[in-house]
């Protein structure tokens, strides 16, 4: 079995003191600071802290997701409480979900305090936009994570955006590639799509890492379990933009996303980098999955 994406996290690093002094005029987020580690996207509902705490080691890069459903106080607080536990916490900002200019000052200095400075943005799910951020770009160019020494991810759609046509969808994420340090893609359940997708970005000139979405092994009861608690919507929208992949989720049988992973680690694709997963919350699962491909 491949070994390009380790299983095991490397050592949490000592903190460093940063520069105060603001980058410059044309400079870039900070880059990912870790490509070949997996990251593991988790959802703020009750109990997750303890099952993070127990099944995924100090260092393990976790993303908290944001929704209408739980609020950003959720994301926030969970990802708080995963940094102060030596977890790499990787809060969702959700856009539409940001009331101001005032409030993102405030939070991204609470995020700061507690040294979580990687982030990740999304447009998110809310039907009216909280504040002046209508999507994932407005809140991109406010944070400007360049000046504030932020690595930031973004999320995409290698099989298509599902309100976008294929030419102002790149262009989008061309844009909005400009304040990232790496994408994160969609569920994915097929490595083609995304390997084509990939040379369409480089010939674009968008050369950021790529994090393929992958779903973690999760029985059915627990995507139908975790969907009522998410919020219906957001349910029915993941099953419009994923289509088959998901009912294969949803079918009969168990998903299995080694042969994906497999070939992805040997398609070789240029900045295809370590993956995103989606876990469900099944950390006792997942875990024990990712623990199985690093022996």
């Amino acid at each position: 079995m491949s070994r390009r994406w380790p299983g095991r996290p490397p050592p949490v690093p000592e903190p460093t003191e940063r520069s105060s002094e603001a980058p410059g005029p044309g400079s870039s987020p900070l880059p990912d600071p870790a490509p070949q580690q997996a990251q593991f996207e988790v959802i703020p509902l009750p109990g997750v802290l303890e099952q993070v705490l127990e099944h995924l080691a100090p260092g393990t890069r976790v993303t908290v997701t944001a929704s209408p459903a739980q609020g950003l106080d959720a994301t926030i607080g969970t990802a708080i409480a995963l940094a102060r536990a030596g977890r790499i916490a990787v809060p969702h900002l959700a856009g539409r979900m940001v009331p101001g200019a005032r409030e993102l000052e405030a939070l991204l200095d609470r995020l700061g305090e507690e040294g979580i400075d990687q982030l990740f943005v999304i447009a998110g799910d809310a039907a009216t936009p909280a504040g002046p951020y209508e999507g994932a770009l407005a809140l991109l160019e406010a944070l400007d994570p360049a000046r504030r020494g932020l690595s930031v991810g973004i999320g995409a759609h290698p099989e298509g955006h599902p309100f976008a046509e294929p030419g102002a969808a790149l262009e989008l994420l061309r844009r909005k590639a400009e304040h990232a340090s790496y994408l994160a893609t969609q569920m994915l359940f097929a490595p083609g799509p995304l390997v084509s997708w990939v040379g369409e970005l480089r010939s674009a000139g968008i050369d950021l890492p790529v994090r393929p979405g992958i779903a973690a092994p999760a029985s059915r009861a627990r995507l139908l379990r975790i969907g009522t608690r998410i919020g219906v919507g957001r349910s029915l929208r993941m099953l419009t933009a994923e289509g088959s992949g998901v009912r294969r989720l949803l079918g009969p049988g168990s998903w299995d996303p080694e042969p994906l992973l497999e070939e992805l680690e040997s398609a070789e694709a240029p900045g295809i980098v370590a993956p995103h997963v989606f876990t469900f919350n099944a950390l006792a699962e997942t875990a024990a999955w990712w623990g199985r491909r690093s022996g």
